[in-house]
Order: C-alpha cells, then structure tokens, then sequence
C-alpha cells in the first residue's frame, strides 16, 4: 500500500495530466452534465405522484360460501389508484401534460405520518368497507338488516345545526317520530328530508328522553344531500344475515371500492345481470345507510377504467364533474346512493 506523501498532487508512478484549465473546465463540464442527469432520474423526496392503479373485475373477488350466484354476461370493474413514493423530476414534466397522473405534495398523501402508516390505515378502512358494503347488498335483498339500541353521538360538527342541541353522549333513539336502531337508520331518516328542513330528533340522555327540532344543512362532500351535523357510534350493533360473504382484495386498502363490492354482492345473488353484457366501472364509499361518498383519485380511475375498455363509470356526486372533464371514451353516470346505482343499472337496455 502507497503511503502518501506530503506536497503530492497524484498517486506516485502516474504521470500529471497536462493542459491546465482547459482540462479542468472539461471535467467540470462532465461533472455538471452528470449532476443534471442524475438530479433529472433521481426520486424528489417530498413527491408522490397518482397513477392509475389496477382495474379488478370485483365480481371473482367474492365467495358467498354455499349460496347460489349467477353469472353475469358482462363485468362490474373496481378501479384503483396507484402511489409512486419515487418521483422524479422527469415525471414531473411528462405529469404536465397527461391528466392520468397527478403529483402531489408527500404530506398529501400521508397526512404527515409514514406510507406504512397510510397503509395500515387503509388496510382498516377496506375492513370496514367490505363490512357496509355486505349490509347494503344483503339488507336490499332481504336477508337481515342490521339492529341496535340506537346511534351514541361521539361529536357534533362545528356550526353545524345539532352542535348546540344535540351533545357528545347523547342516544338518538327516533327520527321524525319514527324509531331508529342503528347509525344506518339515522342516516336513511335524514336523506329523505330536503337541505333547509328541521327534523324531528328524539334522544336519549342520562336516562331521560328529550326531543329536538334540529336543521339541516347540505352536505358538502355530496351536494344537494342534508346533514344535521353529527359523528355516530352504533349502540350493542348486530347483524347476522346467516350467509358467509368474503372479499379477496388482496393488496387493495381504503374505503373507495364500497360500492362497487356492494353491487357485485348484489348482482352475484340475483338471476338479473345488473350489467346488461357491459363493462361497467366505478368508485364510490359506502355507507351502511347506502349513502356514496367521494373519493380521491377519480382521474387515475377514469385513466384506468378507459384503459380497460369499460363503457360505463359511476362516479359520486362529489366527483362527478372532475369525472366528466377527464372522460374521454366513456360515460360518467353520477350516483348518491347504491339505490342510484341500482336503479340506473336495472334501467340498462339488455
């Protein structure tokens, strides 16, 4: 091994490059080019970007044990989004100019926790998906719908009408004179009032029952919809339709496929094909009351949805104008409830 000397400005036995500045320019030169390349290749930390994600024919993704199913001449197609966490500064550019990606900050997308955080979560949130999405499918077609001592209010929304009527505690027991077991049936009882209608609410609240007239307000994550303004917990919740439903989604997190697992559910336990021999795609929350919610994503879904071929897209009403400006080759069907769905899709010609 070659000790070093002091005052050497290269290893000893090699020779000094001749050429003074200019060479060096040279080099720098290179060095410059090569730092731009990389930093145009290498991930920017703080960026994820949306891409279209997979599209799943939902109907084999589930298993209804020893029920009978019939099949459908067409496909219900559940679409998903795609998160790189490795952008760079190349797919920045091509990102300008395709609608089928969208890079966003990183904290977007986490929420300021870690991506295995934001996965966990997820993995919880398709749970309780699958969950609400097998009472709507299974309560539409009569199996059991679910029960309970009624829908604990655990937060009142600030400004909203119930904030100063209705409190953290309080056992809401009837709407509008009629009883209610479960935060489903409240959510049923307040979708058949108009935004700007008062409601009658009955509670309950250490042990006595008191009566409200509460307002309704309109829903700012599905417009034209009203809300008194209330998070909701069941009370002893129980639901046993006696049949056995699983969903396979694999990889699949978040909330987004509920409806489109509710009607395949739906579809696979009815002789009537739902589809009409179409490819039929779509996105949507669930809730147990039926209610779709908006999503994120719904470019990349659309992106993918076109990619498959489908001709159809169910779009929440929260999303449906973003639907409309990507879509290209497909129709976009704006839907609130599984009842929209369901009613535009036994509508289909076929």
């Amino acid at each position: 091994m070659l000790e070093p000397q002091w005052g050497q400005t290269e290893p000893p036995g090699v020779a000094p490059v001749k050429g003074g500045s200019g060479v060096k320019l040279i080099v720098l030169g290179v060095i410059a080019i090569g730092l731009v390349i990389a930093s145009f290749f290498a991930p920017i930390p703080i960026f994820y970007a949306y891409l279209p994600g997979p599209v799943r024919d939902v109907e084999r993704l589930i298993d209804v044990g020893s029920a009978r199913t019939y099949s459908s001449e067409g496909t219900l197609l559940l679409t998903t989004v795609s998160v790189d966490p490795q952008v760079t500064f190349s797919e920045m550019v091509r990102s300008a100019f395709d609608d089928s990606s969208a890079i966003v900050m990183k904290e977007a997308v986490t929420g300021g926790g870690s991506l295995d955080e934001l996965i966990d979560a997820q993995k919880r949130e398709i749970q309780q998906s699958k969950q609400d999405a097998q009472e709507v499918a299974l309560a539409a077609l009569g199996y059991a719908e679910p029960t309970g001592d009624g829908a604990r209010i655990i937060a009142t929304q600030q400004g909203a009408p119930a904030e100063d009527l209705l409190k953290k505690g309080d056992v809401i027991v009837s709407v509008d004179g009629e009883s209610v077991d479960t935060t489903c049936d409240v959510g049923r009882a307040i979708d058949s009032f108009e935004v700007g209608d008062r409601i009658g609410i009955q509670i309950e609240r250490g042990g006595k029952r008191q009566s409200f007239q509460v307002g309704t307000v309109e829903n700012p994550q599905d417009p034209g919809s009203p809300i008194i303004g209330v998070l909701m917990e069941d009370v002893n919740r129980r639901f046993n339709p006696g049949l056995e439903v699983t969903f396979d989604t694999g990889k699949i997190g978040g909330p987004s496929a509920g409806l489109m697992m509710s009607l395949a559910l739906y579809d696979q336990l009815t002789p009537d094909d739902l589809t009409g021999g179409r490819k039929v795609a779509g996105t949507g929350t669930i809730s147990c009351d039926g209610g779709v919610g908006p999503i994120g994503g719904i470019e990349q879904k659309i992106a993918g949805a076109e990619e498959e071929g489908a001709e159809i897209f169910l779009a929440p009403a929260g999303n449906a104008a973003a639907a409309e400006q990507v879509a290209s080759e497909i129709e976009v069907v704006t839907v609130s409830s599984f009842d929209d769905a369901l009613r535009y899709l036994e509508d289909l010609p076929g």
